[in-house]
């Protein structure tokens, strides 16, 4: 079966502070008396019945991603909405749009400019969910937008604009789309999570143990991962990957058959949507939310091929600075690896990982050259992928992509996955591609030709000291209790701080000897960090470390 494949948060965790573009401030209205009445816009109610029976057709089709919307044209813009004028001059538009019993909604605008000075938001009917701001850094040139999803069936669309541009912004939307699928249908909207907890009980969320072997490198890689809103009613996974110049050129990575007849123009991707609780591994109990993520919106396509099903687009905004997201490295030298991992978002759920043991294979599927999960060894040993993972890259043993996700008939079976074959498109096949640059990587991610066969994952921000991270290891972690910290070679006045996930001081004291062992068994199970500072020189060591006694 192929697998189908903002809210954003700010967290302080003690020493680490993300900034953000959305969900930032509130609309204007909610803050002034307001007495003009706006009559809701309903769309046409979608067909249940009728959409989760061609999903059970769809679901099964190679060619299509997993759909979790249904998208409905619509021609509205500022004369649809009311405006409300300020006595300095400002003023604001609002537009009411409502589709019964939808879980969430999403719209798509073919005319959208925002001059300087002015924002938009989306929110719904409790103001329970909220969009914005988008600004006029949101503008591109194709002037579309897509958005990302506000829960309920009643979406608030409110646009400010100050005296000093009064006139100049656009907004006409094009398209609603009705998310039925990201939640169940008999949720109700409060329980609703945009998807949390829709995979099967055999997913292990991404902060579970994957081996010593990968922990590391699995804790960086997840950075380059997002869940992927193609603004149509179909949704994917895929990841920032790096370039040979390592200039943080914001490409990401995904299938091709994820395309289909959707516009990049209207792309959003959700990074860093990772459960901030126990991690779940195997287990029927709910993941919990994550409150760290980050939303980047808009995209052009650069290349695509049927040859290996990839897909590479490039955003249109560079990733803010601030942002904890990584590029991920790659290799197209099409060696056999010797164990492989994957990250995605199987049915719009929040990060999970997998691992097989055995080394993939290369194959042919459906016409495409692929890396296969085979059934030798009883498909993954951790995890699974479902519909949603589409489009998500397999990382060799390096940490390197090798490939990303086309299909396969991996499945949970409970707790466990049913022993069946994935396949991903490979890397290699993708660099060369057919005839033309718009066929293959090589021309985007290899602009000067240098030949170079593996490019090492790019950091976007530095937040270790790489002395620290080159002599101190701390392990094992997972840990059952006993967390070992080995200084090496490294000398000087160290102490240390375990903090929880919610940035409160657990234990803190000085590490005295070049090899230190720390008691954590009066601690719950739980996902905590270590910060180890050098005192004589001001510099830190950041690690996560799960407890799992």
């Amino acid at each position: 079966m192929m697998k189908k494949i903002l809210f954003l948060g700010c967290l302080l965790i003690f020493f680490i502070t993300f900034s953000q573009i959305t969900n930032k401030g509130k609309p204007i209205s909610w803050s002034i008396p307001e007495n003009r009445q706006v009559t809701k816009i309903e769309v046409p109610t979608i067909d249940i019945q009728k959409t989760i029976a061609e999903d059970a057709i769809n679901d099964l089709l190679p060619e299509k991603p997993y759909r979790i919307g249904i998208l409905s044209k619509i021609n509205y813009g500022f004369e649809a909405g009311v405006w409300t004028n300020l006595p300095n001059g400002d003023r604001f538009w609002r537009l009411n749009i409502g589709s019964k019993n939808a879980l969430n909604l999403s719209v798509n605008f073919d005319d959208f400019y925002l001059p300087k000075g002015s924002n938009l938001y989306l929110y719904n009917n409790d103001k329970s969910d909220l969009l914005g701001a988008y600004t006029s850094i949101n503008n591109s040139k194709s002037n579309i937008l897509g958005s990302w999803f506000v829960k309920g069936d009643n979406l608030w669309i409110e646009y400010f604009e100050p005296s000093q541009v009064n006139g100049q912004g656009r907004l006409q939307l094009s398209a609603i789309i009705h998310g039925y699928r990201l939640g169940t249908e008999h949720q109700s909207i409060a329980e609703q999570q945009k998807g949390l907890n829709d995979s099967g009980a055999c997913n292990h969320d991404v902060d579970c143990s994957v081996g010593a072997d990968f922990e590391d490198l699995k804790d960086r890689l997840k950075k380059s991962v997002a869940f992927l809103n193609m603004g149509n009613g179909f949704i994917c996974s895929g990841n920032l990957i790096n370039n040979v110049n390592n200039d943080k050129t914001p490409y990401f990575l995904t299938a091709n058959h994820c395309y289909g007849t959707s516009n990049p123009a209207e792309y959003s991707m959700r990074f860093n949507w990772i459960t901030n609780g126990t991690p779940r591994c195997g287990s029927t109990l709910n993941s919990s939310n994550g409150p760290v993520n980050f939303l980047a919106s808009g995209s052009v396509l650069r290349a695509r091929d049927t040859g290996s099903d990839f897909m590479l687009v490039e955003l249109n905004n560079p990733i803010n600075s601030s942002w904890d997201i990584n590029y991920a490295g790659w290799d197209r030298t099409d060696t056999n690896p010797n164990f492989e991992v994957g990250i995605h978002h199987p049915r719009g759920d929040i990060m999970k990982v997998c691992r097989d043991d055995t080394g993939a294979v290369k194959g042919t599927n459906s016409g495409a050259q692929t890396w296969q999960i085979t059934t030798a060894g009883s498909g993954w040993e951790i995890g699974v992928t479902e519909g949603g993972s589409s489009g998500s890259p397999l990382f060799d043993q390096n940490g390197r992509v090798i490939g990303q996700l086309f299909g396969g008939a991996a499945a949970c079976s409970g707790t466990n996955d049913n022993g069946q074959i994935d396949f991903y498109g490979r890397f290699a096949i993708s660099w060369v591609g057919s005839s033309t640059n718009s066929t293959r990587l090589s021309n985007w991610l290899d602009p000067d030709e240098t030949g170079v066969t593996t490019v090492d994952m790019l950091d976007q921000t530095a937040t270790i000291n790489d002395v620290l991270k080159t002599n101190i290891a701390i392990f094992p972690n997972p840990t059952t209790g006993l967390l070992k910290i080995d200084l090496g070679k490294l000398s000087g006045d160290f102490t240390y701080k375990v903090v929880t996930i919610l940035g409160q001081v657990v234990m803190t004291n000085k590490l005295t000897n070049s090899s230190s062992e720390i008691d954590l068994n009066n601690l719950s199970n739980n996902i905590y960090f270590i910060k180890i500072t050098d005192n004589t020189n001001n510099t830190n060591l950041v690690k996560k470390i799960i407890l799992q006694k």
